[in-house]
């Protein structure tokens, strides 16, 4: 298994501005673009090494399932007849200020619900708080430990069950405030990247970054180096501040800084800075608008992580340029339309997602955003 989330599937209400109307009955929740966003980047035959959990209520829409199960991923469906399936509402403001809320009970995924398979990965996404996040890490660890000792498995499957995951930590956004600060440090210690969104960056830390300003860039990226390089011992410890349409920001202790834009940014403004330490840095370019083909928002930053951390992988070596590309990618596919996307074969069998080729679209933004990227 290559990646498993233990972000929750949710059955969403969708509210905008008048007069646009709201959207009902729309495949949603973390889990299920974290999902997404691996599945993007593992055609079939791959398909079922992206693993995740659906509690699946009476009430579970049948041409639901059928999308899932058209993806061909390790999805495990749990029945829980006696309640109805997790629906949630959300709510966007003038501001953009998405306000989420629970409109019937919470099923949460944890080391148990995982399939031995499942507990095989080399990758997990979490979203969750930060006392949440430390026992997700020692009982995923846990558990396969307990199951690399069952001779009842192959020998391959108890190999697999030995090897170091790499943990992918998304804080939910109403406990990033300033009291959950000193928690979030010491679970920083247990995972491997680390990913809010900018303001659940600055609520976390109590703090205001103006990326219109003239400071902005450079503070984000001192504040980024202050979290990450002290408060953990793994060299390898990353910092992904997701942007919205700004794109991504990512910091690697005594490695690369950069920024890459959003897909779907004017490619005027669409520039990659990458920030070297000592060396001089390039200030981004101001892109507030954002492009009529993001239809839908909602789902990007998770399906960004479920790319990221195939990225991570792909590129053999902990490489955050690629792992950001594989991202930025997976989360312009998520918004594109409300729910998510069409998956269909061309007349050379070749997967696309809303008709169009994934690595079509990867090797048209790497090539967009080479230059830039490579002077640094």
């Amino acid at each position: 298994m290559d990646f498993v989330t233990l972000g929750m599937f949710i059955i969403d209400e969708i509210h905008y501005q008048p007069p646009r109307k709201a959207d009902i009955n729309v495949m949603g929740g973390a889990g299920l673009y974290a999902a997404l966003g691996a599945r993007i980047f593992r055609p079939v035959p791959l398909a079922n090494k992206v693993g995740w959990i659906v509690h699946q209520g009476y009430d579970f829409p049948l041409h639901i399932k059928a999308t899932i199960d058209s993806w061909n991923t390790s999805c495990e469906f749990i029945p829980t007849p006696e309640r109805a399936t997790t629906r949630a509402s959300n709510r966007y403001e003038q501001n953009g200020h998405r306000a989420f809320e629970y409109l019937t009970s919470k099923v949460r995924v944890d080391e148990k619900s995982l399939t031995v398979a499942q507990l095989t990965s080399k990758g997990y996404h979490l979203i969750c708080s930060a006392n949440r996040c430390i026992d997700l890490v020692n009982g995923i660890t846990a558990r396969r430990r307990i199951e690399a000792g069952n001779y009842e498995h192959e020998a391959e499957t108890r190999h697999l069950l030995t090897l170091n995951p790499v943990f992918i930590w998304e804080p939910v956004p109403d406990l990033c405030v300033t009291s959950e600060l000193a928690k979030s440090l010491d679970a920083l210690r247990h995972v491997d990247v680390f990913s809010p969104n900018l303001e659940e960056f600055c609520s976390l830390f109590g703090i205001s970054i103006d990326l219109d300003g003239p400071s902005g860039w450079a503070q984000l990226h001192q504040r980024c180096k202050e979290i990450v390089e002290p408060t953990t011992s793994k060299p390898r410890a990353i910092a992904v501040i997701r942007l919205g349409e700004k794109g991504c920001f990512v910091v690697q202790p005594g490695q690369r800084h950069m920024r890459l834009p959003a897909y779907y940014a004017r490619q005027s403004q669409g520039r990659a800075i990458e920030f070297v330490e000592g060396g001089r840095r390039n200030e981004p370019a101001n892109d507030n608008e954002s492009s009529a083909n993001v239809v839908d928002p909602t789902g990007g930053g998770n399906a960004f992580l479920g790319g990221f951390a195939i990225g991570l992988q792909n590129s053999g070596r902990f490489d955050i340029k690629e792992a950001a590309l594989y991202g930025t990618i997976a989360a312009s596919f998520a918004i594109e339309q409300v729910g998510v996307p069409t998956l269909a074969l061309s007349a050379s069998g070749e997967e696309t997602w809303n008709d169009d080729s994934v690595e079509r679209r990867l090797t048209e933004y790497s090539m967009r955003i080479a230059d830039e990227v490579d002077r640094g």
